[in-house]
């Protein structure tokens, strides 16, 4: 019976109800317009009905009908909790609970209870979920009440999901079925089906849970629920999306959003986003799912939905790692594996301990992966999560194989087979057969792992996900390759190839570009090895053009401002003001003296530090994307780039393998190929051991290993005549040849004598696309802007900037000392056909767009100008000259160099911005020889008639040897000129 009385201490209450009222006209309610609203919130959902209860609280509060005051209270509630309101949803559920509880009505006191424990379940607050469902179970046990007892068993598992223990949600929904059982109550009926196939689904058994979601779709539809066919199509579509189905997986997502757009139910339209960014990335559309993604998780944060936020974490980490972001990825695991265990979140705890170890072991780190994967593989099993069991055994196959272990490798894989056949998942399938493919491979049965790689390209069917297709191709190359079968083997790489670009292609984000290829470049390797091995030299180098060019041209192309409105550019302050200080705290730490020092001030700065600089670069390559519309440039064809080659030039490129060096030579009427054996980590050593010494004057034992690395580099193309009538040589390295001083290779054996720059003016190339690069437009021809700010420190760079600017007038200007600002620089900049800046450079390795060059600092600039910045300069220079400390390198410096040796630095962006080439430096300079060295040069570029720096450098250089006070490479080799 309902009661009809004023409770004086609800009164108490009326402020926190006035704020919801929604007209000042005389309310008007009864028990029908109430029944109504309900109708309309299970139809068309919580949008659409909360204006109405809160009209009928309002009128019910006016009427003293404290019972429907008390029912409409607790519908405000359930109305905020749907649309992620939960701090006004606790409020209102709260009040609703107590006036239940002071009118004694039992029924309506388990109902909020239930609601309660819904929103806390949505929070991550499993222990007081569950003490809500609990009470709100035993009232309606004590009333006889089957509707109330099901909804609460059902919920009851929906925590027990939450904390990994399927067995007992099971259990419990099976009870709850039980009890709707003659209940007429076909709503609950609905969602304990749809939360069957929920654990079916998350226990990867996808053909079973879409036979529950199904059901429970039919009873939504005859009910016309909106908030229930929300959740019934993003079920299937998840579903779908398991069992690799990806196109029905898309179609349901889409109605399942707009279901969920439609009743206003916010945290169900993240989920569906979660899902449908996912299907695009399975489809390799990685920075639409990307995009997706973020908006997700920014729903997710903004209505402090924690459970959904730590699986959202670990997805955008994984997509993070699987485009080369390792970093970031890891943030995002840790704080996933972090939240997940705060809430006792198993599942997905196992998921980012798999994404820990996939992090190790890119990194090498193998025993740290496997203890991850295994420590994974004991809690899937625990819980009987089939999917991550099989994904752990996979993980533990692909750690086998990298050991050599490959019987090990084929037992785990063979075991993740059995389970991805018991589950049903074609992904997983596909997955299982690749892992004993590539096991079979090992142990040399290669018809075995053919027919594995056939399986499991068969077993991706419709998905064709290209992370696990190009592998395949390349797994089965190798089989070919083995059994003689070369031209197959160079089909199944070209296969590789195109669905490797396919998915680059849509990959617009900078820092992803080289990134996505960073576990793919070897395919490209092997196809120019197996290309060169037939004899199809041409084919070769065009493959190794495609590996480095796509990148750079990529760039190229990317023109306009970094940040493209006032909101962005706050956005942007903000970033790197936070950056600023905490070098600057950072700095003053370090300055301390013992034992003042701070280190665990100097660490937490450090940490700090890091985070920062990533989030801000990841800002900036966010605001670098390029449009749709955006220009294309196409990779240059053969005869286009020979047009570029003078008579008295050849191009000379490199691409280094495991254990070889191949070496194209192309000139204006031949291409040749030279292919020298030696190991990457030799070649790696004797680099490392010629610039160490090069870079210590009062030694000379630099020759020897100088002419073993000539000796594979140089000597077999002037043996073979292919530099014969050469001059000049444009130089394209590859890997650590980017950090080889060439000018001061020597030509012979014997002590003292001729190195290469005496014999031929050098030039570097990123690819040898940049010779067909587009011409500059020079302001004012012999025009030049010297730079020599005071925060350089260097001893001669006012001289040295002083001397050159004289050489130039009247179109020289130097901007010197205190004058020598950021913002000086970037407004006269674009004005000049040379730019000259003596200052030191300094090198970010794990952030390279915050790498830069130190000028003086002012009102509107710090004074660090870094490569992001100069990637926005409108440049039309024919050369910039970076006379500072080590500025050629760039962000692989001796570590991970990036496949195709796309890094950038700032060198590359320069000539990004516009320059034609770059004049910058391998190791720190000497200063007196730096000046020598700069004055020499642009007086010869002054004074010749048609200005070539190579040429112009290389004649410096050769005096600089002559000069018995500069003879030392030191003095002379570390300057490089890069570009056309």
């Amino acid at each position: 019976m309902r009661r009809r009385e004023v409770i004086p201490v609800l009164l108490l209450l009326t402020a926190l109800i006035s704020m919801t009222s929604a007209a000042n006209a005389p309310a008007v309610a009864s028990d029908a317009d109430l029944d109504r609203a309900i109708a309309t919130y299970r139809s068309e959902g919580a949008e659409q009905a909360l204006p109405e209860f809160e009209r009928l609280l309002t009128a019910f509060t006016e009427d003293g009908d404290a019972f429907n005051m008390a029912r409409a209270e607790r519908y405000v509630g359930e109305s905020h909790w749907r649309l992620g309101n939960y701090e006004q949803a606790r409020a209102h559920l709260e009040h609703a609970l107590l006036m239940m509880r002071q009118l004694d009505e039992k029924l309506g006191e388990g109902k909020v209870l239930n609601v309660l424990g819904l929103l806390e379940w949505d929070l991550g607050n499993y222990d007081l979920a569950m003490s809500y469902f609990r009470q709100a179970s035993q009232i309606g046990t004590d009333l006889d009440d089957r509707r109330l007892a099901g909804a609460t068993m059902n919920n009851l598992g929906l925590v027990l999901d939450e904390l990994g223990d399927y067995r007992s949600s099971l259990e419990h929904y099976r009870k709850a079925l039980d009890l709707y059982e003659g209940a007429e109550f076909p709503r609950g009926e609905s969602d304990t089906l749809g939360n069957i196939g929920g654990v079916h689904l998350l226990l990867g058994r996808y053909q079973e849970a879409l036979g529950y979601y199904q059901r429970a779709l039919a009873i939504s539809e005859s009910l016309a629920a909106t908030a229930s066919l929300t959740l019934d199509h993003g079920n299937l579509a998840l579903c779908f999306l398991g069992l690799g189905r990806l196109e029905e997986a898309v179609q349901h997502f889409d109605l399942a959003l707009d279901f969920a757009a439609a009743a206003g139910m916010r945290k169900e339209q993240a989920l569906w986003q979660h899902g449908k960014g996912n299907a695009f990335i399975r489809k390799g559309q990685y920075d639409l799912g990307l995009e997706i993604h973020r908006e997700a998780l920014a729903t997710y944060e903004q209505i402090n939905a924690r459970t959904l936020l730590a699986q959202s974490l670990h997805d955008v980490g994984r997509l993070h790692l699987d485009l080369g972001d390792a970093l970031s990825a890891e943030q995002y695991f840790l704080r996933a594996v972090d939240l997940s265990r705060e809430m006792g979140q198993e599942q997905t705890v196992s998921a980012a301990l798999l994404s820990l170890g996939d992090l190790d072991a890119r990194r090498e780190n193998l025993e740290g992966a496997e203890a991850l994967y295994r420590e994974a593989l004991e809690r899937t099993t625990a819980a009987g999560e089939l999917t991550y069991q099989a994904r752990s055994r996979l993980s533990l196959a692909e750690v086998n194989r990298a050991r050599e272990q490959y019987d090990a490798a084929g037992t785990e894989a063979r075991q993740a087979l059995v389970i991805a056949e018991r589950v049903g998942a074609a992904y997983l399938l596909a997955e299982a057969w690749y892992a004993i493919a590539e096991a079979e491979r090992g142990r040399e049965e290669q018809e075995t792992a053919l027919e594995a790689y056939q399986k499991a390209e068969k077993g991706l069917g419709t998905i064709g996900d290209p992370n696990l297709l190009w592998k395949i191709h390349h797994g089965r190359a190798k089989s070919l390759l083995q059994l003689g079968q070369r031209q197959a083997a160079i089909g199944e790489l070209e296969a590789a190839v195109r669905v490797i670009e396919s998915v680059r292609a849509q990959v617009r984000e900078e820092r992803f570009k080289a990134g996505y290829l960073q576990d793919k470049y070897q395919v490209y390797i092997d196809l120019v090895r197996l290309q060169l091995e037939l004899g199809e030299v041409s084919q070769a180098f065009s493959t190794a053009e495609r590996l480095r060019t796509r990148s750079f041209l990529d760039q190229l192309a990317n023109d306009g401002p970094l940040t493209r409105n006032e909101a962005e550019r706050r956005g942007a302050i903000a970033l790197r003001e936070r950056v600023r200080q905490l070098q600057i705290a950072l700095e003053e730490e370090q300055q301390l003296a013992a034992p003042s020092r701070r280190q665990m001030a100097i660490d937490s700065f450090s940490s700090e530090l890091l985070l920062a600089e990533r989030e801000y670069q990841a800002y900036l390559d966010d605001m670098r994307e390029r449009t749709e519309d955006g220009p294309t440039i196409s990779i240059p064809a053969l005869p286009e780039l020979q047009a570029q080659v003078h008579d008295d030039e050849a191009l000379v490129e490199y691409v280094v393998d495991a254990d070889r060096v191949m070496i194209f030579v192309l000139r204006s009427d031949s291409i040749a190929a030279v292919v020298e054996n030696m190991r990457y980590v030799d070649l790696e050593a004797k680099v490392r051991l010629v610039r160490e010494l090069m870079q210590s004057p009062d030694n000379s034992h630099w020759w020897e290993p100088a002419v073993s690395l000539a000796d594979i580099l140089l000597r077999p193309l002037n043996e073979q005549q292919l530099l014969e009538g050469v001059s000049r040589l444009h130089l394209v390295p590859h890997g650590i040849l980017n950090y080889l001083p060439f000018a001061a290779l020597p030509l012979d054996s014997a002590a003292g004598g001729p190195v290469v720059m005496e014999r031929y003016a050098l030039s570097y190339l990123p690819s040898a696309a940049l010779l067909v690069s587009r011409p500059a437009e020079y302001l004012q021809p012999q025009s030049l802007l010297a730079v020599a700010p005071l925060s350089s420190r260097l001893k001669y760079a006012a001289v040295e900037a002083q001397s050159i600017t004289a050489i130039y007038q009247p179109n020289g200007v130097l901007l010197s000392g205190a004058a020598a600002t950021e913002s000086a620089f970037k407004a006269q900049a674009g004005n000049y056909e040379m730019l000259h800046l003596s200052t030191h450079g300094y090198f970010n390795p794990k952030n390279p767009l915050l790498s830069g060059l130190a000028l003086e600092p002012d009102a509107r600039n710090d004074g660090r100008l870094e490569v992001h910045e100069i990637l926005g300069l409108p440049l039309h220079a024919s050369l910039v000259t970076l006379s500072a400390c080590v500025t050629g390198l760039g962000s692989g410096y001796f570590n991970a160099l990036p496949a195709g040796d796309e890094f950038v630095g700032l060198t590359r962006a320069f000539l990004l911005a516009g320059s034609q080439s770059v004049l910058s430096t391998l190791w720190e300079v000497d200063d007196r020889s730096t000046v020598e060295l700069m004055q020499g040069f642009y007086g010869r570029e002054k004074a010749a008639d048609a200005a070539n720096p190579a040429q112009s450098l290389a004649y410096i250089q050769r005096g600089l040897r002559r000069n018995p006070e500069f003879s030392h490479p030191f003095y002379w080799a570390p300057f490089v000129l890069v570009g056309n």
